[in-house]
């Protein structure tokens, strides 16, 4: 049987009862038959004992009335002993057929005694088959009961996993939005941040500025007391130079000077001031000034080697 469709016990006993009646019909009807063949046959052969009975009797009669009107008394005589033999063979002869018909009587009373047997063995075998028929139908009926109701479970427990599933998908949705939402904000934040950060970073440059400043503020005054002093004198026509214990400035050219210099700041470190001299008619433009004072104050003088990290734009 197959759980793909529902059995239905009604069906399987329509499909099976006809052919075990036409079986268990088959059967009477042999039966009857051959009773009834049993039956006429004897009643035919009672009816040939019968007319032949009558016959003879008619024949005798014939044939006494015959001899008594034309036959002698011997005539007679032989005449019924020969009719004797002849009935005596008849009659053995009936007795025989009567005995054949009595074996065949008592066949015939066997068979129905025997399919009056096999009968009820076919009749206990059908009340027998009717009982498990019962049987096997209550089991079916419960197998289908129990199949309908695990159909209903799980026709109820398909609804509600797919209530879930909807659930679970809207929440997704959802915790989706919501997360689209937050990296929206995350990217407005980290913007937010950055700009921050921007303008942070534009705030301590200018901290580390004005704190530079501040600091050379209250860094003390350049001041050329208890230093080694080295005058340097620019203008338009050259270099001139008076170290220390030198009573006159002497010409000489650019790399002179430096070597000169570096060796005094190498001999006096962070003692050596060094004064920077522009004359009125040097002839120099003011940039050009500037930037060799500073870049001689940065090389060699020794408040600008102390405030390293401070800007070399200090004249004297």
């Amino acid at each position: 049987m197959s759980w793909g469709g529902v059995f239905h016990a009604d069906e399987a006993e329509d499909s099976f009862w006809p052919s075990f009646t036409d079986i268990m019909m088959v059967i009477v009807m042999t039966f009857l038959l051959v009773t009834v063949a049993v039956v006429l046959a004897n009643t035919r052969l009672l009816d040939e004992l019968k007319s032949s009975v009558v016959a003879e009797e008619e024949a005798k009669q014939r044939i006494e009335f015959t001899l008594k009107e034309n036959a002698t008394l011997e005539e007679q005589l032989d005449y019924f002993q020969q009719r004797s033999s002849s009935l005596e063979m008849e009659l053995l002869r009936s007795r025989a057929q009567t005995e054949n018909t009595r074996s065949e009587l008592l066949s015939t009373q066997s068979e129905l005694s025997r399919l009056q047997s096999a009968d009820q063995q076919k009749s206990d075998e059908l009340a027998d088959l009717e009982q498990s028929m019962l049987t096997q139908g209550a089991a079916v009926k419960r197998l289908e009961t129990e199949l309908q109701q695990s159909q209903q479970a799980l026709v109820a427990e398909r609804s509600q996993l797919q209530n879930q599933l909807a659930a679970i998908q809207e929440q997704l949705l959802s915790s989706q939005n919501e997360a689209i939402e937050s990296e929206a904000a995350l990217a407005n934040l980290r913007e937010q941040t950055s700009d921050e950060s921007l303008k942070l970073a534009s705030l301590q440059g200018e901290y580390d500025e004005l704190d530079k400043k501040y600091q050379k503020l209250l860094k003390p005054t350049r001041s050329s007391k208890g230093k080694t002093v080295v005058d340097v004198m620019y203008s338009q026509s050259g270099y001139r130079i008076r170290k220390p214990g030198e009573a006159a400035y002497r010409t000489v050219g650019q790399a002179v000077m430096n070597r000169e210099l570096a060796a005094l700041k190498s001999a006096h470190g962070t003692d050596l001031y060094v004064k920077i001299i522009i004359p009125e008619n040097s002839g120099l433009s003011y940039n050009k000034a500037w930037v060799f004072t500073r870049d001689i104050l940065n090389k060699y003088d020794y408040y600008y080697q102390e405030n390293t990290g401070a800007e070399g734009n200090d004249g004297e």
